[in-house]
C-alpha cells in the first residue's frame, strides 16, 4: 500500500487467525457488516473480542455465524464505562491492558481489525509494543466508523500513529495520511453488474427493452469512470421517468396482492437506474455545491425508499437497495440538522391504569424462563406481561430522543396511516419523510392523528434494528419437525390516540414496549361470534364491536364475551396467542415492536 493507494489486491493462499474488536454504539453492526463480506475460509479462526457489558454484541455474532464452528467469542474489561470517572477509570484501563497483553499473547492473531470502540485502544497498543520488541508481528487494521466522512474519532487519532493500515471514507484530509485506503462513496460499488443484468429477465418485455441498454453503459461508466455526455443523462433520466411513471400507474391500480410480481421487480430495478443517474450527474456538474448534494442526496434517499416500499427485492441480490439507502444516508447524516425538541416527553404519573369493572386481569410473568414461558405460556396459549426480559434493548434509552431517531432515519420516507383508526371512512394513507413524521406528529400536535403502524421499519432500516434484540421465546413453534423461521418484526410509533380496532391476527405475537404506554383489551377466538367480524374479505378480521363503546342494542350477544384488560408500558411485553382479537389504545406517545412467528 503506497501513497493512500492500494496498487495491487492480493488475494490469500492460506487462511489468516483474526481477532475482531467489537463494541456497543454502533460498532458491532458496522464491523459485523464488513464481516459479511469477509472470506470466511481465508479469515479462520475467527475470534470476536467485546467488553464484559456488551451482551448485544454477543447475540449478533452469533446471529451472523449461524452454526459455524470457527469462531469464538472472548470477553474482557472495559476500559471505561459511560459516565464513570475519570479517576477511576485508570485502574480499570489498567487491567483491560493486562487482559489485552495475556489475550494477545495466547491466541497470537495474525489479523486484528477494529473499527473505533474503546475496547479495542489497549489491544492495539499491546500489539504495536510486542511489533517493536519482536515479540508477534500482527498486522493491525483501522477501520474508521461509517459516519465519519472527514475527520478522524478520538480513537482514530489515538491509533494512526500505532496501527499498520487505516482505512477511511474520504479522498484527502488536512494532513498527511500516508498509510491511508480510500474508500470512494458511490452507489455503483455495491452492484454486481452480472447479477443485475441476470435479473433483467424478470421484467416485462415494454421495461426491459429500455433499461437493457443502460446497464451496458452504465456498466463502463462505472468500471472504467468513463464520462457520459449531459444529453445521455438528461434523455436517460427522461426515459426512467416514463418507466417508472407506467410501473406506478399498474401499481396503484387494483388490489396491491393482485399486481404482478414483474412490474414490482420493474419499480425496484428502476429506482435503482434513477439513483445511478442522478449520483453521475451530480458529480459530472462542475458547478456542485454543499446545497446541490443535499438536494441531490435528498432525491436519491427517496427514489431507493420508494423503490424498497413499492417494489420488490431484486432476485439476485435482495438486500442492494437497502444496503445503498443505508450507504448514502450515513453520508448524508452530516447534513441532518438538530430538531427543535429533544426528547418525546410522556408524563407517566398522569397514565390511569385502573382495571375495568367487567374485565379479568392478564397474569404477569417477570423474566419467565424458556422452560416456564413454554409450558405456562405458549403450549395453553393463554396472553400473559412478560417484564424485565427488555432491559438489554438499547431502544429503551435510545428512542426517546428525537434527535437520535431523527439522525438515523430522518430523511427515509415511511408509510403513515392518516386517522385515529383504519376502520373509519376518512382514514388514508401517505407516504412522508420520518423527519416530517416526527415534526407533524409527534412533537406537534395535529388535528390528524399520524401513526406509523405495522411497518417493517427494521427491514428498511437496519440501523434501528441494532437496537432491539429478537426475544428467545421467538424460538418456540407451533410446527412440528420444523426449523423456525425468522419472525416478522413490525414498528408502530404514534401519539397518544391511535387505535388499532378490535381484530385478530393468525400468528404468535410478542408486542414489545419500547416507551409510552398502552391498553388493551382481549378476547379469546372461542368469543369470536359474540365480537361481529365484518363480512368482508378485506376486513374479515376486524370486529365491527368497539368494546370502549359496546352498542348492545345492535350487537346484543357482545354482552356473552369474556374480555381481558392489561396495560403495556415501557419495557414490557405481551404474548397474544393466534387468533386472540385485541383492541390496542396508545394513552402517551408510543413505540412498540411486534414480533410475529408461527
Amino acid at each position: 500500500m503506497k501513497s493512500g493507494r492500494i496498487t495491487v489486491r492480493n488475494f490469500r493462499e492460506t487462511s489468516a487467525k483474526a481477532m475482531i474488536i467489537l463494541g456497543s454504539g454502533g460498532h458491532t453492526a458496522e464491523m459485523l457488516r464488513i464481516v459479511k463480506h469477509m472470506n470466511y475460509e481465508n479469515y479462520t479462526p475467527r475470534i470476536y473480542v467485546c467488553a464484559s457489558t456488551d451482551k448485544i454484541s454477543i447475540e449478533k455474532v452469533k446471529e451472523i455465524e449461524g452454526k459455524r464452528n470457527d469462531y469464538k467469542i472472548i470477553k474482557i474489561t472495559r476500559s471505561r464505562e459511560v459516565g464513570q470517572s475519570y479517576i477511576s477509570s485508570v485502574w480499570t484501563t489498567v487491567i483491560a491492558t493486562l487482559e489485552a497483553a495475556s489475550l494477545l499473547w495466547f491466541e497470537k492473531p495474525e489479523l486484528l481489525l477494529c473499527n473505533g470502540p474503546g475496547t479495542c485502544v489497549p489491544l492495539c497498543i499491546i500489539a504495536f509494543v510486542f511489533k517493536i520488541f519482536y515479540v508477534l508481528n500482527i498486522t493491525t487494521v483501522f477501520i474508521e466508523s461509517f459516519c465519519r466522512v472527514k475527520t478522524f474519532s478520538l480513537t482514530g487519532k489515538i491509533l494512526y500513529y500505532l496501527v499498520d493500515h487505516v482505512i477511511v471514507r474520504w479522498p484527502e484530509s488536512t494532513i498527511e495520511h500516508t498509510k491511508m485506503a480510500f474508500e470512494a462513496y458511490i452507489t455503483t460499488e455495491l452492484i454486481d453488474w452480472i447479477l443485475l443484468k441476470e435479473d433483467l429477465k424478470y421484467l416485462p418485455t415494454e421495461i426491459e427493452v429500455h433499461v437493457a441498454p443502460m446497464i451496458d453503459v452504465l456498466q463502463r461508466v462505472s468500471m472504467q469512470k468513463l464520462e457520459r455526455t449531459t444529453n445521455w443523462i438528461n434523455k436517460s433520466l427522461i426515459r426512467i421517468e416514463a418507466c417508472l411513471d407506467r410501473t406506478w400507474q399498474l401499481l396503484n391500480s387494483g388490489h396491491w396482492k393482485d399486481v404482478p410480481l414483474s412490474y414490482r421487480y420493474s419499480y425496484s430495478f428502476c429506482s435503482l437506474l434513477k439513483v445511478i443517474l442522478l449520483e453521475i450527474e451530480h458529480e459530472q456538474n462542475k458547478e456542485k455545491s454543499t446545497d446541490t448534494e443535499i438536494q441531490v442526496l435528498q432525491e436519491i434517499i427517496q427514489q431507493i425508499d420508494k423503490g424498497i416500499l413499492l417494489g420488490a427485492p431484486l432476485p439476485n441480490k435482495p438486500p442492494l437497495l437497502t444496503s445503498i439507502a443505508s450507504k448514502i444516508n450515513n453520508h448524508y447524516t452530516k447534513f441532518v440538522r438538530s430538531l427543535n425538541a429533544k426528547k418525546i416527553e410522556i408524563d407517566y404519573s398522569k397514565v390511569s391504569q385502573l382495571l375495568l369493572p367487567e374485565f379479568l386481569q392478564i397474569n404477569r410473568y417477570r423474566i419467565p424462563s424458556m422452560e416456564s414461558f413454554y409450558k405456562d405460556i405458549f403450549i395453553p396459549k393463554v396472553p400473559a406481561i412478560i417484564t424485565d426480559s427488555m432491559k438489554h434493548w438499547n431502544a429503551l434509552h435510545l428512542w426517546q430522543d428525537i434527535n437520535y431517531l431523527n439522525k438515523i432515519a430522518g430523511s427515509r420516507t415511511v408509510p403513515i396511516e392518516i386517522g385515529s383508526r383504519y376502520t373509519e371512512e376518512d382514514w388514508s394513507q401517505d407516504l412522508i419523510t420520518f423527519s416530517e413524521f416526527l415534526q407533524s406528529h409527534i412533537i406537534k400536535n395535529t388535528p390528524k392523528v399520524g401513526y406509523l403502524a405495522q411497518h417493517q421499519l427494521f427491514d428498511q432500516i437496519p440501523e434501528l434494528k441494532n437496537d432491539i434484540v429478537v426475544p428467545d421465546y421467538c424460538s418456540f413453534s407451533d410446527k412440528e419437525d420444523s426449523e423456525v423461521e425468522p419472525p416478522d418484526i413490525n414498528a408502530w410509533f404514534g401519539p397518544a390516540g391511535t387505535v388499532s380496532p378490535l381484530h385478530f391476527d393468525i400468528k404468535n405475537n410478542l408486542l414489545c414496549q419500547v416507551f409510552g404506554y398502552k391498553r388493551i383489551f382481549l378476547y379469546d377466538s372461542s368469543d369470536s361470534i359474540n365480537l361481529y367480524p365484518y363480512d368482508t374479505k378485506l376486513l374479515y378480521n376486524t370486529a365491527q364491536v368497539d368494546p370502549l363503546k359496546p352498542d348492545y342494542i345492535k350487537w346484543p350477544d357482545f354482552k356473552k364475551a369474556k374480555g381481558f384488560m392489561c396495560y403495556l408500558g415501557p419495557g414490557e411485553m405481551l404474548y397474544i396467542p393466534p387468533n386472540w382479537w385485541h383492541h390496542v389504545t396508545a394513552l402517551t406517545p408510543s413505540f412498540s415492536v411486534s414480533f410475529w412467528w408461527t
